[in-house]
């Protein structure tokens, strides 16, 4: 049996034996798709595919995406390879037995120098997304949040913007010189209603998470780095810049809004290594939020 009849067959299953989500499927289908891809290219052979293509599709992966992506595209890879052994497909060591990535959680996020994130900024391509990036870095929101603003969450005259969390408490974050003249040439001079969604795409719907983080993502291909950027990689530079310039963790707990100070302990290891010229540290127990 060739791979996609198999990869097909293995997603007939997983409809009929377990209760997935569509979206979940979606995903699964689209990781194995990359991993076919992958395999044409490479020129193997899936059914004899063992530890030492796992690791090199590991890489591949690492090149491209981000930890947590990469950890979960290899465990779907894992799961459709306990299909194709069970019916007798493949041989040889699977990809299941093996250990390629450490698990998502691990190793603490890297961080945008100075120059690299004005570099990030400056390669926008409209008004959208140079309000976008600079509001991200000079506030250290996160993605959700920022879709959630409205044009009545900032305060233009005191160059302030209030981000008020579904599952946490409201707080008052200082915007900068910067990031408040982005908005105001974003919106322009036209009258906007304090309601309205701060940013809007076609039709003025607000933009979701997936919009930022291509807003990002291309931001970062533009600047030529070549590793994954998101949202949360300008939060996290954000904390550790402001650590650099004098502030104390207290104040970058309050600005993120985390509810734990040992949360934002995290930011003093980073900043050390972002003093030494290391753009992060190898390893850590958890990401902060």
């Amino acid at each position: 049996m060739n791979l996609r009849d198999a990869v097909e067959h293995w997603l007939d299953h997983l409809i009929a034996a377990r209760s997935l989500a569509g979206n979940t499927l979606k995903a699964y289908q689209r990781d194995l798709e990359e991993f076919a891809r992958f395999i044409e290219s490479e020129h193997l052979d899936w059914q004899t595919f063992g530890a030492t293509g796992t690791h090199h599709f590991a890489q591949v992966l690492q090149k491209t995406h981000t930890p947590r992506s990469a950890a979960r595209k290899l465990s779907a890879l894992r799961t459709f390879y306990r299909h194709a052994l069970v019916q007798g497909w493949a041989g040889g060591v699977p990809p299941a037995r093996t250990r390629t990535l450490p698990s998502a959680d691990r190793g603490l996020p890297r961080i945008l120098s100075v120059a690299q994130t004005a570099k990030l900024i400056e390669s926008t391509a409209s008004p959208l997304e140079l309000a976008v990036l600079e509001l991200l870095y000079a506030t250290g929101i996160k993605a959700g949040e920022l879709c959630e603003l409205r044009v009545r969450d900032v305060a233009f005259a005191e160059a302030y913007l209030s981000v008020q969390p579904a599952a946490a408490p409201p707080r008052v974050v200082p915007m900068g010189e910067p990031a408040l003249a982005a908005v105001e040439a974003y919106l322009g001079s036209e009258p906007v209603l304090p309601e309205r969604w701060l940013f809007v795409g076609r039709q003025n719907r607000p933009l979701n998470r997936f919009h930022i983080y291509r807003i990002v993502r291309e931001a970062a291909v533009r600047s030529a780095i070549d590793w994954p950027v998101t949202p949360d990689t300008l939060r996290h530079s954000f904390a550790v810049h402001l650590l650099e310039g004098g502030a104390d963790l207290a104040t970058v707990r309050e600005l993120l809004g985390h509810a734990s100070l040992a949360t934002t302990g995290i930011y003093t290891r980073l900043a050390r290594n972002y003093a030494a010229g290391r753009p992060r540290a190898d390893s850590t127990p958890n990401h902060p939020g």
